[in-house]
């Protein structure tokens, strides 16, 4: 039996995806960027064992489904398997301290965590870049994950995504008064999944042509914001982007919509991008990105909207591996 354990960190977009260009590979249809946060994570335990006639998962103790086994998990093992030449089935453990299917991406941290314990069970040598491409196949924006710091996601313009990977564009201290503030208004489960939503966006979204450019022509503000340390201006592009996304959401048919009244507060109060900037991916609960010096009233200011609790993350340092096992 060949046995591995890893920790991987959410992370949040701010430049965003919402369509792919080819759905089996996971390929977007536009370059993203996201922030690896260091208070949201999930550990994987994965086990290969001969014995096994099936992959097996189960998230926080609860057993997956096999087809929900079959579109995630067992897309990373499949290709774990391929490049070790291995033939073996997997029993997976995976356990997050946040609430799944809220949208907070448990599943990208999932997915990186399994990605990396697979490797490091099967003991493969692969870096990083290398890594992401397989976790890209897993969940797509799981390959962001796969780095701390501020990371950039290539969406590529190959048909097979080898160009297709991500990388680190500024460390996890780069910007060291930077928080994420992550207020839990509901932990219900959104009714449209994002691999649905995005499939219906493209399918029907008049706008997508228009987003599309505009994610071409903000993206160097948006590295420009984090490299300068600019608060201001990252506020600002946090927000549009969020705005962009869900516009296209909307623009959709039938629209989708993972915003609700509480979401709407949120958007009112700090829609100015003064002290904070917001941003929401296909949930009603959003990110507040705030400086250090205001984050106890930007929270103060959450708890008043009705946050059921709010949740501080830094930037994370990434991914790590646990104990080894023979």
């Amino acid at each position: 039996m060949l046995e591995g354990e890893a920790e991987a960190p959410s992370n949040i977009a701010i430049v965003k995806y919402w369509g792919k260009r080819d759905v089996s590979l996971n390929l977007p249809l536009n370059d993203s960027l996201s922030i690896s946060l260091d208070a949201l994570k999930v550990t994987t335990k994965v086990l290969f064992d001969p014995a096994l006639s099936k992959d097996e998962v189960k998230v926080n103790g609860v057993k997956i489904s096999d087809e929900e086994v079959k579109s995630y998990a067992s897309r990373v093992l499949d290709k774990m398997r391929e490049i070790s030449g291995k033939r073996i089935y997997a029993k997976v453990e995976s356990w997050s301290n946040f609430p799944s299917s809220a949208g907070l991406a448990s599943s990208a941290a999932g997915i990186a965590a399994l990605t990396l314990a697979s490797s490091d069970a099967l003991g493969l040598d692969m870096n990083l870049k290398e890594l992401s491409k397989v976790a890209r196949i897993g969940s797509g924006s799981a390959c962001r994950s796969m780095y701390g710091g501020f990371v950039i996601w290539h969406a590529g313009v190959r048909d097979d995504g080898e160009d297709s990977f991500c990388e680190q564009v500024f460390p996890h201290d780069h910007w060291k008064e930077l928080v994420d503030l992550i207020p839990i208004f509901t932990e219900e489960r959104k009714r449209v999944s994002s691999r649905k939503g995005m499939g219906i966006s493209v399918e029907t979204s008049r706008l997508m042509k228009c987003r599309l450019e505009f994610i071409r022509d903000t993206f160097p503000l948006v590295l420009d914001s984090i490299r300068d340390r600019d608060a201001e201006k990252f506020f600002e592009m946090t927000i549009r982007h969020s705005n962009s996304m869900h516009a296209i959401m909307m623009d959709s048919f039938p629209p989708l919509v993972y915003l609700n009244a509480m979401s709407l507060k949120v958007i009112d109060r700090f829609g100015d991008g003064k002290t904070a900037g917001y941003t929401f991916d296909a949930g009603p609960n959003p990110h507040i990105f705030t400086l250090r010096k205001d984050v106890e009233a930007v929270e103060n200011s959450l708890m008043e909207l009705g946050a059921i609790k709010v949740v501080k993350s830094s930037v994370s340092a990434g991914p790590r591996l646990g104990m080894k096992h023979d």
